[in-house]
């Protein structure tokens, strides 16, 4: 937990660039159906407890990856490159796991970081570099920062001391909190930012589509003299 902010601050502020009406194109990953359900479900009951805080629903719970930039800055024709450049790239990639966890309260609202896997740090790359393929990097959001990547659970809605909700969370033996989900593809958005709240509009996704690499059950005969060797070729070399 955050022990330094002595109190959370309303969520709903207007970031740099944005104004009533614009909205945003990110990439984002999205949790999968039944590991969104669970997390509403089992963080429910203390945000329901902590009338400062706005619980984020299923459909909104949501990974960013990579920023584009504002809509009405993207031409059609770059946004179509983009697209196509990420699909290409990402189609290399295989599924990977995410594992979220345990909350921190951050200065707007209460999340759940995600350790770092190289999986969504390298599609990460690839998608800067569809990005790079359209447009020079200073165009980018946040080029050159690194990845954060967490997943909001709620909002706060006004000022509310952080011990209080650091304490209910600790009270519900959420400090060694993990949950584990599998990212099979990633969504671009159009965020919008309307009666303070975000709202998300999938605009296209990008698959993930290479075969993982099998698991090989290694035996006793693996070895440096014979390599890898499948069971029945081990057989006939000491019984033949």
């Amino acid at each position: 937990m955050i022990a330094s902010e002595m109190t959370v601050a309303s969520r709903w502020w207007w970031r740099p660039g944005w104004t009533p009406g614009r909205s945003f194109y990110d990439w984002q990953v999205t949790p999968t159906q039944p590991v969104a359900d669970k997390l509403v479900e089992i963080f429910a009951p203390v945000l329901s407890r902590l009338p400062g805080l706005e619980q984020v629903d299923v459909a909104r719970l949501r990974v960013a990856v990579q920023g584009v930039g504002f809509v009405d800055g993207v031409k059609g024709v770059h946004l179509a490159a983009l697209v196509a450049g990420a699909r290409e790239l990402l189609a290399g990639h295989a599924p990977f796991q995410l594992t979220f966890g345990p909350p921190v309260v951050a200065a707007d609202s209460v999340r759940l970081p995600i350790a770092l896997p190289e999986e969504l740090l390298r599609v990460r790359e690839d998608l800067i570099s569809a990005l790079t393929g359209v447009w020079i990097r200073e165009r980018i959001p946040e080029f050159g920062e690194p990845l954060r990547p967490y997943l909001t659970l709620a909002h706060a809605t006004g000022p509310m001391p952080v011990c209080a909700i650091e304490a209910a969370l600790d009270t519900d033996g959420f400090a060694d909190f993990s949950l584990d989900d599998t990212v099979s593809e990633v969504s671009l958005v159009e965020l919008q930012r309307e009666n303070d709240r975000y709202d998300f509009c999938e605009v296209s996704t990008a698959e993930l589509l290479r075969v993982p690499d099998p698991v090989v059950e290694r035996t006793i005969y693996d070895g440096p003299l014979f390599g890898t060797l499948p069971r029945h070729v081990t057989a006939d070399l000491f019984t033949g």
